[in-house]
């Protein structure tokens, strides 16, 4: 059981460490629009600037969420590591929780890549 915590410990530290790229990403998004707001005054070109802006504060803040709540359960791992080493097991519990969390996981990135997809076709029309 020891290698299962030990596999899910890696899946969770490839999460956090996706969840720090996008949210970098995002900062050069936040550039572009600053840059495509301050070279355009057609209201169109502006209300989907706007729309992107929205959308980057939506993701920071998913980011952020899901950010916390994978280190939640990096917590909760490490503890019930301890009680597996003493003869224990993970509970049931802990394994939802864990699959909740991929499923939130693989949505958010599949979301994001649609997005990234809608954000660099705007990019190319305006900048």
């Amino acid at each position: 059981m020891a290698t299962k915590i030990d596999l899910n410990h890696v899946e969770l530290l490839e999460w956090l460490k996706a969840l720090d790229f996008y949210k970098n990403e995002l900062r050069f998004w936040r550039k572009h629009l600053s840059h495509v707001v301050t070279s355009n005054t057609n209201k169109d070109i502006l209300r989907e600037a706007e729309h992107f802006q929205n959308q980057v504060i939506i993701q920071e803040d998913q980011i952020d969420i899901i950010r916390h709540d994978v280190k939640q359960l990096e917590n909760r791992m490490d503890d019930e590591f301890e009680a597996i080493s003493k003869g224990g097991k993970v509970t049931q519990e802990t394994l939802e929780i864990e699959t909740s969390l991929r499923e939130r996981m693989k949505v958010f990135e599949h979301l994001y890549v649609d997005l990234k997809h809608d954000y660099y076709t705007f990019l190319r029309k305006y900048m």
